[in-house]
């Protein structure tokens, strides 16, 4: 993941943080508009889960995404209009025959124990995360790399074997960890920095106690290359579901939340909301589905899960759940983005067409229990699995539930059941512990799907998670990856959407907007199309509107 994903405010928004108010808070109301920074106040806000893993190249969860994008910095980032621009990289070049990549670094970033950033660093993130023993779903790109050179302690080159489309942006993903720290831990997979971070970002984690069940916090920058924020610090609370989370923030205990579609559309309007809230809505940078293990005897069979994707009312969840406020999508990527495949077809609700289908594929009801029935290999089976998400996220358990309803009406009879985050990414996800999940992708600007969906990405917590394996979508992947012209490449990844839309390793449900409620307080919000958290590091409180002491 990009920085500029991990702390972009479509992962902000499932933060929070603990009250700490002098009572500021009952001011009736923040109008008008301070252009007058000042410094100190404490941004607050809430996470649905506490984070698994505090080093990012060994996570892959909006929670430890969230904690690690306040405290690291990558060589390069997204900027507002999600163009590419240096974070610990001041200047970069790019050879004539786009193999070579050389950065030269900012000579005045430091570490927060003061200690100064070089090539070193880089060095010896970048050979940890290719070790062949490390166990992060990140390497791949990485790994593509031939050779790797110090030139001094500011400048670097890599050189690849082969063009590589993708690899400029992928160090805009190339989170750098201290060396001093690496050099300390026998084991890239137990580094201390799992659980004590030590970054060159904007803020500081507190490690002294710290309750990561409770609550994470962080204290400004005073040494930060970019300039000290303007907040003083910030606290992520644990508030596990968002009808919880909204309570917090109309106590003025949060300062911001991503809003459920029922909040947003019904019960934000009042005036006392909105005296003290804006509201933001845009289309997220991710999308929600239905994922399948694809080894399991009822998904092997490509009609079955084409049957239920017909059995799937789409756009009734959208109006029903979503209230109208997300998109259908047919693939992995964002609507309205070039890499976006316009011409794909609908996959249209119709649940008679779902009857034929299942039973073309030898399901059947030979005992009148409304259930379908299949012999597979030698054993008579039900039509009848578990489908799992997360607690905490209202709109999953009740598309889960829709589609309890719905499936059944077409002879499926599924089990829904709700985890804990932690317990669903660590016990289910991560060891591929299911039959059927509802999960969401939060996507980055560079359209590369590889990680994803190759076959080679089946491994302990890589990311093809239903274990898709497709030849042609294999060399599909790899020739876009390879392809520089952004038509040829584009003919290539619309091709691969039309494989995995006609294989339906995942039912594509939606992709969500991001409804946003932030303090009206906090000032120099620039919404843009990488969203609301592209300058959080400049946001700031007016003195007169300060609630809160770091």
């Amino acid at each position: 993941m990009v920085r500029f994903l991990f702390a972009s405010f479509f992962l902000l928004v499932l933060a929070g943080c603990s009250d700490n108010s002098t009572g500021k808070e009952n001011i009736p109301s923040f109008e008008g508009s301070h252009s007058t920074p000042a410094k100190g106040d404490v941004y607050v806000s809430a996470s649905l889960g506490k984070a698994t893993s505090l080093v990012p190249w060994l996570s892959g969860e909006s929670a430890s995404s969230e904690i690690a994008g306040n405290i690291y910095l990558s060589v390069l980032k997204y900027d507002k209009n999600l163009s590419l621009t240096g974070e610990l990289a001041k200047s970069w070049q790019v050879s004539a025959d786009n193999l070579s990549l050389t950065f030269q670094l900012h000579d005045n970033v430091r570490w927060h124990d003061g200690l100064p950033v070089t090539t070193e660093d880089i060095s010896a993130t970048f050979h940890a995360v290719i070790h062949p023993e490390t166990r992060t779903p990140y390497a791949g790109d990485y790994q593509l790399v031939k050779k790797f050179e110090v030139l001094d302690a500011h400048r670097f080159r890599v050189t690849y074997a082969e063009p590589f489309a993708p690899a400029l942006a992928s160090w805009a993903a190339f989170t750098v960890l201290p060396a001093h720290i690496l050099k300390l831990d026998d084991d890239f997979n137990s580094t201390r920095l799992k659980h004590t971070p030590l970054g060159s970002g904007p803020y500081e984690m507190k490690i002294e106690g710290r309750n990561p069940d409770v609550e994470t916090a962080f204290s400004a920058n005073t040494d930060y290359f970019d300039g000290e924020p303007w907040m003083s610090g910030k606290r992520i609370r644990v508030v596990p579901d968002q009808d919880t989370q909204f309570l917090e923030l109309k106590a003025g205990n949060i300062d911001a939340m991503g809003l459920s579609p029922v909040q947003y559309t019904r019960l934000t309007d009042e005036e006392s909301f909105t005296k003290r809230y804006a509201k933001h809505r845009y289309l997220g940078n991710g999308y929600t589905y239905v994922g399948f293990k694809l080894s399991h005897p009822i998904f092997k069979d490509q009609k079955v899960r084409m049957a239920l994707a017909h059995a799937t009312p789409r756009r009734q969840i959208i109006k029903g759940v979503l209230f109208g406020q997300g998109e259908p999508i047919e693939g992995p990527f964002k609507p309205g983005t070039w890499a976006y495949n316009e011409k794909l077809a609908e996959i249209q609700y119709n649940p008679q067409k779902a009857k034929e289908m299942l039973g073309k594929a030898g399901w059947v009801d030979a005992d009148g229990d409304g259930i379908l029935e299949k012999e597979i290999n030698g054993k008579v089976i039900p039509m009848a699995f578990t489908l799992i998400t997360n607690q905490g996220n209202a709109q999953r358990i009740k598309t889960a539930e829709i589609l309890q309803q719905y499936w059944r009406q077409v002879g499926v009879d599924v089990k829904v059941q709700v985890q804990e985050w932690s317990t669903f990414i660590e016990n289910t996800i991560n060891p591929k512990n299911f039959e059927a999940f509802i999960l969401g992708w939060s996507l980055t600007p560079e359209p590369d799907p590889y990680d994803i969906w190759h076959s080679s990405k089946t491994g302990p917590r890589e990311f093809n998670i239903v274990g898709f394996n497709n030849p042609e979508a294999d060399a599909l992947m790899t020739k876009a990856r390879q392809t520089f012209d952004q038509a040829e490449r584009k003919e290539h990844l619309d091709r691969f959407q039309e494989i995995i839309q006609a294989e339906q390793p995942y039912i594509f449900l939606y992709a969500p907007y991001s409804l946003i409620a932030i303090h009206r307080r906090i000032q120099g919000i620039e919404p843009a199309p990488a969203g609301l958290g592209h300058n959080s590091e400049k946001w700031f409180v007016p003195k007169a509107w300060q609630m809160r002491m770091p």
